[in-house]
């Protein structure tokens, strides 16, 4: 580690994305087929149960996507170590899960990531942006204390809290993707010659914060509650988006499939309200809605978009988002159907290698980039030379 570390300049500052992104998307092209593996005998047993599967989707690369999108630019040593915590939890996981070294590398990746990130957000004056320093503390605070109770054979304590982790996600997904889609539409509405009146919206905005954050809150105590206030944030996110009118912005598919990522939100917490209320059966189904269909699509379109931006691209421009969107949206329609199908295996499959095919795109598209900026690089010393 130290040599690797003494080859880099470290001086040099680097955009997190460049390298968390790219990290995130070969994690996620090979996770998922790992634990269909693993179920059969074949693949790392961390992800052979729902449990290690879960964690690992959340908690690995939810956690990456998080760090590639927020840290920003840093030295190139400190991301270098930073990546290196991350992938050495990664590793640990899946060799020694709920042993203590898995423990001890993912309190150490969520601390630094909580002790660089955490004051640059409270800075923020009002209190709905200021709620993103405390939900990151207390995602941070959860990735340390589920591997704990798990370390201490509380599995089902693990796997409950483990289960309702989903919703800081889910609010952080609907805070972080109404702060995208807002002002990317009304931009779009300004080039038409109209005008946006309904932009992050900020009343609906902060009901989603209260519900949410009361679902979470109650679950412990009352399930029938918990889901009552999941299904008004459903349709809470269900009207927002309908308000960005996003029927007029179809010369722009990168809005439309984030808008496609913010309908999988809703829909979510929606079947999620429903499953609660009527005793819990099929909750890993309905959680799938969010894992899959908003966590995977919003993770490819904002990894793209992010990208393809930094190189002076426009996402707009690129067809192959439409395609992503797609493949994502039928992964999480075949994840949620095999378990109200006889074919439950095969759906899976298919599920498995839509997820997979969507971030091998991602993955295709991040290193086109990079060979382009480097061979941009490369004429332009040629010219100066």
């Amino acid at each position: 580690m130290n040599a690797f570390l003494k080859g880099l300049p470290g001086a040099a500052k680097v955009q997190a994305h460049q390298w968390f992104f790219l990290a995130a998307s070969v994690y996620a092209l090979g996770m998922v087929p790992l634990a269909m593996l693993a179920r059969h005998g074949y693949g790392p047993v961390a992800l052979a149960t729902p449990a290690g599967h879960a964690y690992e989707m959340l908690f690995g690369f939810a956690l990456a996507l998080i760090a590639g999108y927020l840290l920003g630019p840093m030295p190139a040593r400190r991301l270098a170590g930073f990546l290196f915590v991350w992938l050495l939890a990664r590793i640990t996981g899946l060799i020694a899960p709920l042993e203590w070294p898995t423990v001890l590398v993912n309190a150490l990746f969520v601390g630094l990531l909580a002790w660089h990130m955490l004051p640059r957000l409270w800075v923020a004056k009002k209190w709905r942006n200021r709620l993103l320093a405390p939900l990151l503390g207390l995602i941070c605070a959860m990735t340390v204390l589920i591997a704990l109770i798990g370390h201490l054979d509380y599995h089902l304590l693990a796997r409950a809290f483990l289960d309702e982790s989903v919703l800081l996600f889910a609010l952080l997904m609907l805070f972080m993707g109404g702060r995208m889609l807002a002002p990317a539409v009304a931009g779009e509405f300004y080039r038409q010659g109209k005008e946006l009146e309904a932009r992050v919206q900020p009343h609906i905005e902060a009901a989603l914060i209260v519900t949410v954050v009361a679902a979470f809150a109650l679950a412990p105590l009352t399930a029938s509650v918990s889901g009552l206030l999941l299904c008004t944030s459903g349709v809470l996110a269900g009207v927002r988006l309908l308000r960005w009118q996003l029927w007029r912005c179809l010369a722009r598919p990168d809005l439309i499939c984030l808008g496609v990522g913010y309908g999988w939100l809703a829909l979510g917490l929606l079947l999620l309200g429903w499953v609660k209320l009527n005793g819990g059966a099929y909750f890993s189904t309905a959680v799938h809605a969010l894992t899959v269909g908003a966590l995977g699509t919003l993770a490819a379109n904002v990894i793209v978009r992010v990208t393809l931006l930094q190189v002076k691209q426009y996402p707009s421009r690129i067809q192959p988002i439409v395609m992503l969107t797609a493949c994502m949206s039928a992964a999480a329609i075949l994840r949620i159907g095999a378990d109200l199908s006889p074919h439950r295996e095969w759906l899976l499959m298919l599920a498995a290698l839509a997820w997979s095919g969507t971030f091998l795109q991602v993955l295709i598209i991040q290193l086109d980039c990079r060979a382009y900026v480097s061979s941009h690089r490369k004429l332009l010393r040629g010219g100066v030379g």
